[in-house]
């Protein structure tokens, strides 16, 4: 049974770790095998933008880095939209001396802290002991929370102030603590500095805090209480003193390049957005169970039924028919919430949104959605609600245990991913700087950080350059062709490739961290990228 939901709701500490405690052991027995994973595709980013914190606090951005999608070294500022506050929270790790474990207790901590805000959510929301306890093993569960987790990248740094900023404003709705109100402005403005789109949180948040959503109850509302909105107000405010205080005054990191942003992407980030609420999110299944349920067949009918059409006549189809799925989820969901008049709904509904302007980006991978999945596993639960409770309770196991042996999988092959980077650079660049040569290496990613570590010396446009003799390490992953344009008379001295067992996170089809060159968080198949060479320069 579920309390009245619309009524202000106290929460008891005891209650909460009552509740949430199976879930931080979930999230800590599933994340403590990879502890020592290497570091993966944007995680030296992070780690570079954290040294420059160490130098310069105040100016996080005032760095260069070699990213292969330009052709020459960048201004962070002028190729990511900021996401400085995991820099920040790096920094321990960079003055403890950069190990791999100390990032990922890092974010461990983080998804502890996101496990208590998720489980005290619950029930702010007015859900009873069985649903908290579900809820965090949820957040827990579906991926890609732990996945991204076993990363040095600011997803659930941006998940964890997401979840405390909605719960302390739940908190000061109901009780107008003035502790409740700072520590929800806090947590709204660091959120938006974690992840770009979470300044969204902002409006959603005054949203929030209005009771209906009818004009003349808002305007009354706000004439009454308009003190409520202090810690909405206080986070704009905060955010904007953040921005001013570590923004890098230099045209070059003003805004991103053209290659980062355009109308092109919106197509394919699109279908991408709309798919994930039917994989790997539950929301589809939840909608489809419900439909059903309450006797009303016809909008599932439609919109799977074009799905299949769609998937039988075009190429590429099955993305597009899941999109097809996904948007017909959404619009009934919030044609339904719009007619009720329900404010809670809409609220969860805006929270799903607050990604969507990313369409716009080069790419829209899942982990971006993984700030919303408190509002997908509410919006399940109200969907499930017609249901017996011997039902749902079998239906959220299954979720759980499949969702989590999911995000194992990903886990797995990921670590693969991530070892084959780091071993590769140190077994082709190492002995031939035992033996006195000089290595360089032009490539992103695991290179990044990796290839120095080996001793070998960046290159590229405009920089330090190898002579006849030299050696250079690239990966076909990380965009080789980039560097070997660079030094057309070459001769291959030694490569290293490899084959996948359990799975992949990125390549083939995969997109893990970028929908770019895949749509699944992981699969099978091979690929000619699963390969570093060791060219010498004529």
């Amino acid at each position: 049974m579920t309390t009245n939901r619309e009524a202000p709701q106290t929460v008891s500490t005891i209650a909460v770790l009552a509740c949430a405690w199976p879930a931080l052991l979930l999230a800590t027995v599933c994340l403590l095998p990879f502890l020592n994973k290497a570091f993966i595709n944007d995680d030296p980013w992070f780690l570079t933008m954290a040294q420059q914190i160490v130098k310069h606090p105040m100016q996080p951005m005032d760095f260069s880095i070699c990213w292969n999608l330009s052709v020459n070294c960048l201004r962070p500022g002028n190729a990511l939209f900021g996401e400085e506050a995991i820099g920040y929270v790096l920094v321990p790790t960079v003055l403890g001396g950069a190990h791999e474990w100390m990032a990922h207790l890092t974010q461990l901590a983080l998804v502890w802290i996101a496990v208590l805000a998720m489980t005290s959510l619950v029930f702010r929301f007015g859900w009873d002991r069985a649903h908290a306890i579900t809820g965090a093993l949820l957040l827990v569960a579906i991926a890609p929370f732990l996945p991204m987790a076993s990363t040095a990248m600011p997803d659930i740094l941006a998940t964890a102030l997401a979840l405390v900023a909605i719960e302390r404003l739940a908190a000061w709705k109901a009780e107008q603590k003035g502790s409740q109100g700072v520590a929800a402005a806090i947590a709204l403005a660091l959120a938006a500095y974690a992840r770009p789109h979470l300044v969204l949180l902002l409006p959603l948040a005054a949203f929030f805090l209005l009771n209906s959503i009818q004009p003349r109850e808002i305007v009354s509302q706000i004439r009454r209480k308009v003190w409520l909105w202090t810690p909405v107000i206080a986070g704009t405010v905060l955010l904007l003193a953040i921005i001013a205080a570590t923004h890098v005054h230099s045209r070059a990191a003003d805004s991103p390049p053209s290659v980062y942003t355009g109308t092109q992407y919106i197509r394919n980030n699109l279908h991408c957005y709309l798919m994930y609420f039917v994989f790997p999110l539950p929301l589809a299944v939840c909608w489809i169970a419900n439909r059903l349920k309450t006797g009303r067949p016809l909008i599932v009918i439609i919109f799977t039924g074009l799905a299949v059409v769609l998937f039988l006549r075009h190429e590429h189809s099955l993305v597009l028919s899941l999109a097809i799925v996904g948007f017909g989820v959404l619009a009934d969901l919030l044609i339904e919430a719009l007619r009720k008049r329900d404010h809670t709904a809409v609220f969860l509904l805006l929270w799903i949104l607050i990604p969507l302007p990313v369409v716009y980006y080069i790419q829209l991978p899942m982990k971006y959605l993984v700030p919303c999945l408190p509002a997908i596993i509410f919006l399940c639960f109200r969907l499930m609600e017609g249901f017996s409770f011997r039902v749902a309770r079998a239906a959220a196991v299954a979720l759980i245990v499949v969702s989590t042996g999911y995000s194992l999988l990903i886990l797995r092959s990921d670590a693969e991913y991530a070892e084959f980077g780091r071993d590769a650079m140190f077994r082709l660049i190492q002995p031939h700087v035992a033996a006195g040569e000089r290595v360089w290496f032009g490539d992103q990613y695991s290179a990044y950080w990796y290839a120095p570590l080996a001793g070998a010396k960046l290159t590229f446009p405009g920089g330090p350059q190898p002579k006849p003799g030299d050696l250079l390490v690239v990966g076909r992953l990380e965009a080789e062709d980039r560097s070997l344009a660079l030094f057309p008379h070459r001769t291959l001295v030694g490569e290293l490739t490899h084959k996948y067992r359990f799975g992949r996170t990125m390549g083939a089809g995969m997109g893990l961290y970028s929908n770019i060159g895949g749509y699944w968080l992981w699969g099978f198949g091979d690929s000619e990228s699963d390969r570093y060479e060791l060219w010498r320069i004529d």
